[in-house]
């Protein structure tokens, strides 16, 4: 056992808390209520996708239909999105950002920036390929 590098669950773990944390305070810093860390993947994914199913969004943020689902009904309580049944299949439901929900995005895009400039600071940038690389390889392996 080779510990530097079986130490990785711990160091992945600690980084998640401190990003949820420096998440947490931007949002906090802008006055921004209710959101949290999870909630990130789905809004930044309705900024980029217009009115995608719940199937959709269950691909886009690679969650579980149920956790989707309850993180979009946590955005509808706040009133940063809606729930509305498709035109053509009324059991699929379809979900748009509000005009709320819209405002959100340019403290969201520049949250995630700064987030990078932290996570990456002080890291030449063949390191950053690399490290993504094999944290992909991770994801992959689940």
């Amino acid at each position: 056992m080779y510990y530097e590098t079986d130490m990785i669950v711990s160091l992945i773990s600690r980084i998640k808390e401190d990003v949820d944390r420096f998440i947490l305070s931007e949002l906090a810093a802008r006055n921004i209520q209710g959101l949290k860390p999870v909630h990130g993947d789905l809004l930044l994914a309705l900024f980029t996708h217009e009115k995608p199913t719940m199937k959709d969004l269950t691909t886009l943020v690679g969650r579980t239909k149920s956790t989707v689902t309850t993180l979009v009904e946590k955005l509808v309580r706040l009133g940063y999105v809606t729930r509305t049944k498709d035109t053509a299949d009324s059991r699929v439901f379809r979900v748009s950002l509000t005009p709320e929900g819209l405002a959100l995005k340019p403290h969201l895009v520049e949250i995630s920036r700064r987030l990078v400039d932290q996570v990456y600071k002080d890291l030449p940038m063949a390191d950053r390929i690399q490290l993504t690389r094999g944290l992909k390889k991770i994801v992959e392996n689940w």
